[in-house]
């Protein structure tokens, strides 16, 4: 295999071909015999932006594609459209349309339902684009997939207000999450990251399911998750966004961009929020939601150059600071509390306070140019450093962490004779630092990883692709390692019908403190049975295949627009740290794997605009996830095997008002064993399946030329609350202490509105 990828690696290196596709586009006359030159024709390449206009002989020139496709569109009003596949960029081609006369009036309306899939692309990518996002509250990134049934997303814990997401039924640290296709929740950020992108922040969601590409790492195991950010070149002036919600949560979001000129632009991101109510509603002393603060700002700046080079730089800092655990008074009685972080002493009583604080920042730049004189040929550099700081507190226990980490990636793209093959190669080099220390432990360590990457992808006419890619990457403790990856596409009926298979290897180190800080709001003891001392936390890392199938299907329904979608993928662990709850009650043991660890997931999905303006999409997925504990092969804990997802959208034909609402159904989860415990301090196995209930109303207008909407909703409208999720809520400072329990909501029903103001 290695031997094959040099020898087509030399092969790609060797190619030379010109940098644009250059034609005519001629109309045909009346008579069918003559032509005309026709000026202001757009071109461009089908589902991008990539796009140009014919001058006045009929002449244009276009950069060839960077994603892979050679469908170019030729439209203009009154003219027939016309798609042809370009086989040969480094020809000038001639294009001819037929003249408006055989045309019918015609008007075409293109409107999103938030979610969009693609059906062309190898890899299936699922885009929350705005719409997607303003179907909810939306406050933060961990909130942005509350409407979408392929992610699931929890509370972590009863005191520390922290969600997390999974997929394909495991958790979010088998997922590769980036910003901007650079990584973002790794190492400290494992438990918070997700709260630290506001939604108004976010530009658009990219989610894929499986093995994801090379190109953007090793770690990806059960799926990519890509947030682009606000562009200083393409949002607004100004978007302002307030928010409150029925526990006195307050937000306030300003972005602000400013074009110096037709090359360079910037943008300011700032978001604050405030949490200042200790609210407990299900009475076992604990407040439900953390008090406290985010401050949270970037600046970025985009420049380009207008002959191929281009460059976005900028960074950001955060500090997110809160309060939980016990009150002396709660609620919607506030309390006065300091910088205290440890237990507090009141009279004779000692409460059991959390205390939380991430302070990190960021600098980033990425750099590209493309080769004027090389069609779909260009290459790339990308830069980052994060500083983060954690200082925790659960009880009287502490939890302190310092995270520095430098990661850069170099990619080189081109095509082999035609856009229908493409290929890419690369260099990318991590330096991860991370100093941990939690009650006795302590641990550092500093990841060097320097690694290499080529991806070769093949569009046969518009039926048929393949990404392959292979990575090689060398690691400071682990040594060498390969990270094959594939995908294959196949379409019929004019791309309404796509099957597409991927596999893939994946690898990553378990940062078993910071990914199970929701353990830590626990008696818990930790007991980790060392597998080798000279690897991190001396345990082995994790590795991984993933192997999937999807089907997705395009359709007419009632003359309106529909669409099933198939999902199924299995998720095999060769080696695997293994987080064990059941063992013993009042600990958890982490060790490396010992036998299988598997999960498998099936999702149907199913979307239909059932009258104009109205949409539904209903989806169901079956998850059977086991892990082979000390006690045997068992359901990892806290996993739905059932879930279903219904939600409705309708938008008023004067799009003035947006009626949002979903329904989810959670199935019964395996809970850890409790029968060591006292009576009064056990659970059942398994915990009741429940409904949520989420819907919004938005009103847009405007005035003048500025947008302005007004929003109000409410999460979980059933009132649906886990009873008792604090396990010896009484004693928070016994061996039965246990606030890590939870798999339902612990809030309750939850109100909120707010406003948005936008200037284009």
């Amino acid at each position: 295999m290695r031997k094959i990828c040099y020898a087509l690696l030399g092969l790609l290196l060797s190619l030379h071909v010109s940098a644009q596709l250059k034609g005519y586009v001629l109309e045909i006359t009346q008579n069918k015999k003559d032509t005309s030159a026709l000026p202001g024709v757009s071109v461009f390449w089908e589902n991008t932006n990539i796009a140009t206009t014919t001058n006045a002989n009929g002449f244009f020139s276009i950069p060839v594609n960077l994603e892979a496709t050679n469908r170019l569109v030729i439209s203009m009003i009154g003219y027939k459209n016309d798609t042809i596949a370009i086989k040969d960029t480094s020809k000038i081609v001639t294009i001819r349309l037929k003249g408006g006369v055989e045309l019918n009036e015609v008007e075409v309306v293109y409107t999103s339902t938030g979610t969009e899939i693609s059906y062309l692309n190898p890899i299936k990518i699922e885009t929350l684009n705005e719409r997607s996002l303003m179907k909810a509250a939306c406050c933060n990134l961990s909130e942005s997939f509350e409407t979408n049934p392929s992610i699931d997303v929890n509370f972590s814990d009863a005191v520390t207000g922290a969600k997390q997401i999974q997929m394909l039924g495991l958790s979010g640290q088998y997922a590769q999450i980036t910003k901007e296709n650079m990584p973002y929740l790794r190492g400290l950020s494992n438990a918070y990251g997700l709260t630290f992108i506001p939604g108004t922040w976010i530009q658009s969601i990219q989610l894929s399911k499986g093995a994801g590409s090379v190109v953007n790492g090793y770690e990806s195991l059960t799926g990519q998750i890509n947030t682009e950010l606000q562009n200083p070149e393409t949002s607004d002036k100004l978007n302002f966004n307030s928010y409150v919600n029925q526990n006195m949560r307050n937000e306030y979001n300003l972005n602000l961009k400013h074009r110096f000129n037709e090359k360079f632009s910037v943008g300011v991101l700032s978001h604050v929020s405030f949490n200042p109510e200790n609210e407990d509603m299900n009475g076992d002393g604990f407040v439900d939601i953390p008090t406290g603060k985010q401050y949270n700002i970037m600046n970025k700046y985009a420049y380009k150059s207008g002959k191929g080079f281009e460059a976005q730089f900028g960074g950001s800092y955060l500090l997110d600071d809160r309060i939980g655990g016990q009150f002396l008074n709660t609620n919607n009685t506030k309390n006065i509390w300091g910088e205290n972080t440890g237990g507090i002493k009141k009279d004779t009583t000692l409460l059991y306070k959390v205390a939380i604080k991430n302070e990190k920042w960021e600098l980033y730049s990425k750099t590209g140019y493309v080769f004027r004189n090389k069609p779909g040929t260009s290459m790339g550099l990308q830069l980052s450093y994060l500083n983060h700081n954690l200082d925790n507190s659960y009880g009287t226990n502490t939890y302190n962490g310092l995270q520095k980490t430098f990661y850069a990636n170099y990619i080189y793209q081109g095509i082999i004779q035609t856009t229908a093959n493409t290929f890419k190669v690369g260099a990318s080099y991590l330096n991860d630092f991370v100093d941990e220390s939690y009650r006795l432990f302590k641990y550092n360590r500093n990841e060097k990883v320097a690694g290499s990457f080529i991806e070769f992808a093949h569009n046969n006419s518009e039926n048929f692709n393949i990404v392959a890619g292979l990575r090689a990457d060398y690691h400071n403790y682990y040594g060498l390692f390969f990270t094959p990856r594939l995908h294959l596409r196949y379409a019929l009926n004019d791309n309404k019908t796509v099957f597409r298979i991927s596999g893939g290897r994946a690898l990553k180190t378990s940062n078993i403190f910071a990914e199970n800080m929701s353990l830590m709001a626990s008696s818990r003891d930790w007991n980790i049975v060392a597998s080798n001392f000279k690897l991190p936390y001396a345990l082995n890392p994790e590795i991984g295949w993933n192997y999937g199938f999807n089907f997705t299907q395009k359709m007419k329904l009632n003359y309106k627009e529909a669409y099933v979608t198939l999902d199924l993928y299995r998720t095999d662990f060769t080696q695997q740290v293994v987080v064990d709850m059941d063992y013993n009650t009042q600990q958890v043991w982490l060790y490396n794997l010992n036998g299988p660890s598997f999960s498998n997931t099936a999702q149907i999905e199913f979307g239909w605009e059932i009258r104009k303006r109205l949409n539904i999409k209903t989806a169901y997925r079956y998850v059977d996830t086991k892990v082979n504990y000390k006690t045997g092969l068992l359901q990892k804990p806290y996993v739905s095997v059932n879930r279903a997802f219904v939600n409705i959208s309708y938008e008023t034909k004067n799009k003035h008002w947006l009626f949002d609402a979903t329904l989810q159904y959670n199935g019964q989860k395996r809970l850890p064993q409790t029968y060591s415990n006292p009576n009064m301090y056990q659970r059942t196995n398994y915990s009741p399946g429940f409904y949520n209930v989420l819907a919004q109303i938005t009103y847009l207008a405007k005035i003048q030329k500025a947008d302005f909407n007004f929003y109000i909703g409410v999460e979980n409208a059933l009132d649906y609350k886990q009873q008792n999720p604090i396990i010896a809520s009484d004693a928070p400072f016994s061996k039965y202490f246990d606030a890590s329990m939870v798999w339902g909501p612990i809030y309750g029903r939850m109100l909120y509105a707010g406003l948005r103001y936008k200037i284009k």
